[in-house]
């Protein structure tokens, strides 16, 4: 999202390169393929995101990576002391931990981000024109995912109601249920909106008020009143 910013106000071309697809879709040939993209970038000004990038540029320490991973790195070192003025070269990782020492040394500036606050989350499925308290049910469960996981879900669930059938709520809930944070910590800051997240997820296949209630362990007036809470006016019948 930030590099969709940046390429916005230089009025550049973005071009975006996720590495984890092209370490699992051409390993064996990563090195050729990744200097290809590179310098077909800098034939003209854009600006280059490459997303994921601990997945090539990780230290060279590493013995569990094979020996082309650790070629890669020198082939990005290369590239990078090469790179035209003329064009923007981003790179963003969730692991820089990960990163070779010199790999940081390379980049002019570098910017942390912290994860999103609730209210952002919640923003950014307002702004992807998620209802309001659906958007906030998925919020209060995704503590620790980056908005652009966010916003990806919603694409993928918009995706799979138009070539699957299904509701994009159904598909949506279904994503932020598998994505809620497993510690002891957020698991019992999250315990109610998964709950509610739950509730709503029966409701869409289908069950009724009663059926999803003992399904849940909860009240039979709960599960009524979380589902006119997420959905409005819905038929919750017993």
């Amino acid at each position: 999202m930030t590099a969709g910013w940046l390429a916005q106000r230089l009025d550049l071309p973005l071009y975006t390169l996720d590495l984890a697809s092209v370490m699992s879709s051409f390993l064996g040939k990563t090195g050729a393929n990744v200097r290809s993209v590179l310098n077909h970038a800098q034939e003209r000004p854009c600006v280059l995101l490459l997303d994921e990038f601990d997945s090539i540029a990780k230290r060279r320490d590493d013995d569990t990576d094979v020996g082309e991973l650790k070629r890669l790195v020198t082939v990005i070192l290369q590239t990078i002391d090469d790179w035209s003025p003329t064009s923007l070269l981003v790179a963003a990782t969730n692991h820089g931990e990960l990163l070779d020492p010199a790999v940081w040394r390379r980049f002019d500036v570098t910017l942390p981000f912290e994860m999103p606050a609730l209210e952002q989350r919640a923003a950014l499925l307002h702004s992807r024109e998620v209802a309001a308290p659906l958007a906030e049910a998925v919020a209060a469960v995704t503590e620790g995912q980056p908005l652009s996981a966010l916003s990806r879900a919603v694409d993928v669930a918009r995706k799979q109601a138009l070539l699957e059938e299904r509701g994009f709520e159904e598909a949506l809930i279904t994503w932020a249920a598998s994505s809620a944070p497993q510690s002891t910590r957020a698991a019992r800051t999250t315990s109610k909106g998964r709950r509610d997240l739950d509730i709503y997820l029966h409701h869409c296949r289908g069950l009724s008020a009663r059926e999803i209630a003992e399904l849940v362990g909860t009240s039979h007036m709960t599960v009524v009143r979380v589902l006119k809470r997420l959905k409005g006016e819905v038929d919750a019948g017993a």
